[in-house]
């Protein structure tokens, strides 16, 4: 297994390999990630209704020779995915290069070239799909962090379709959206680690009520994955201690770039219409950022 993948990545990305039997235990895995993989294997072959053996032959495929081995790696990722800055923080990482700048940069740059080797393609095409799909409402939340990423796709949103709400305010406020919400919703949740409670209580709220969820995570994997129809996960783990959000952007200007180049006939006769009122508002090209 890559080491810059998470179990759960690497999972995804062998997914369409495996057999129909390996395939139940993956789902399951990834339903409840990472605690279903600290099972016993007796009881992880129970959840999935397949034999001890199958189990072992998945565990095998994702590179390791035991599982003991598997669930250290678990553990490990476990708590990595509950550490704050303060543990991160290496006093040596990037200290004596003589261009801080240079550096740092090159570390970015393979976060997000990590990020796009580990990202199913499914997951990419099925996000760029369902936000195109002109019948769905679309809703935006952010934690706190990630809140302006949530902001800035949604402005993008707008622009180009109908049916676009950024969801602000305290966690009690929603129920006035959720309440509203149905088959026709979609529900876009940004949540990296140290993850939000209340970002898994909405979404499960919601994929009750038959919403799609289209969730944007770090490697680790949000718990909001267990209810998210599409998962976009990129690799955020910053030089400095401090995760960095520039590969999840990476991925919100992707999907916005895809969106245009795959819809723009009906995207364009809308951008003309905006321009043109813009102009009858006043608000010309002195004030544009696009």
């Amino acid at each position: 297994m890559s080491n810059s993948r998470s179990i759960a990545e690497e999972l995804r990305v062998l997914f369409e390999t495996l057999t129909p039997t390996e395939r139940k235990v993956g789902r399951v895995l990834l339903a409840n990630y990472p605690v279903a993989g600290l099972e016993t294997i007796a009881q992880l072959a129970l959840r999935a209704d397949v034999s001890g053996p199958t189990v072992l032959r998945l565990i095998s495929k994702l590179g390791f020779d035991s599982y003991t081995a598997f669930q250290t790696a678990l553990r490990d990722e476990l708590e990595i995915r509950l550490q704050s800055p303060l543990v991160r923080h290496d006093p040596a990482q990037l200290q004596g290069d003589s261009d801080f700048l240079v550096s740092y940069a090159a570390r970015i740059t393979q976060l997000m070239q990590e990020t796009v080797a580990h990202l199913p393609r499914v997951e990419f095409d099925g996000v760029v799909d369902v936000l195109g799909e002109r019948k769905n409402r679309i809703w935006l939340l952010g934690g706190r962090l990630t809140d302006p990423l949530a902001a800035y796709l949604c402005h993008h949103l707008k622009v180009v379709r109908a049916d676009v709400v950024h969801l602000r305010g305290v966690p009690s406020s929603w129920a006035d959206s959720l309440v509203d919400m149905g088959k026709h919703d979609v529900l876009v949740i940004f949540d990296i680690r140290r993850y939000w409670d209340g970002a898994l209580h909405i979404a499960e709220m919601a994929a009750q009520r038959k919403v799609s969820v289209l969730l944007f995570t770090d490697q680790w994997l949000s718990p909001v994955s267990r209810v998210a129809r599409f998962t976009l996960a990129a690799h955020t783990a910053g030089p400095s201690g401090w995760d960095t959000n520039t590969p999840l952007m990476l991925l919100v200007d992707a999907v916005i770039a895809a969106l245009n180049t795959r819809q723009w006939a009906a995207i364009s006769d809308r951008l003309q219409e905006v321009e043109a009122m813009r102009a009858r508002l006043g608000e010309g090209s002195s004030r544009a950022d696009e």
